[in-house]
């Protein structure tokens, strides 16, 4: 799932808690180097909040991205092809934020996806209310009876 300090799925977290399902992030520095990229895209390594707190840490912007997802218990993905920045992300593990930096950062959400998929949006209806529409509020899964599988005889 889409996860960064722009769009931190909370709501969706929590759901997959309740469930026990393994929520896992992918794109916690916001994809910087996509090819759909829009002018006016915010970047989560330039926000001046992450820049001030890896100042604070002596680290890169991209490993408090990183590090503030780890922080939340969620696992993370972050794609990269150069070894030095694939060191780089594992050392994020290692970023100790406190709470005034997560407060900080928690207060960047603005429900924004760097992965919009607006070529799926049918016509008239706006991106927020293709991933947001009322019929997920609703969404349970059923659990099973038995958590086991049932021997065959």
């Amino acid at each position: 799932v889409e996860c960064q300090v722009y769009l931190q799925q909370q709501k969706l977290k929590e759901y997959c808690d309740n469930k026990e399902i393994v929520f896992e992030a992918y794109a916690p520095l916001g994809s910087p180097a996509r090819s759909w990229k829009k002018d006016d895209d915010p970047d989560l390594l330039q926000d001046p909040v992450i820049v001030e707190i890896a100042k604070k840490h002596g680290v890169t912007p991209a490993q408090v991205c990183i590090s503030f997802v780890l922080h939340l218990g969620i696992p993370v993905i972050a794609k990269s092809v150069k070894p030095s920045r694939i060191e780089e992300n594992l050392k994020a593990t290692q970023v100790e934020l406190d709470s005034e930096d997560m407060r900080q950062l928690r207060g960047l959400e603005r429900n924004f996806r760097f992965f919009a998929y607006e070529e799926y949006v049918v016509d008239g209806e706006t991106v927020d209310e293709f991933w947001d529409v009322k019929a997920d509020e609703v969404f349970t899964v059923q659990q099973p009876e038995e958590k086991r599988p049932k021997l065959i005889d």
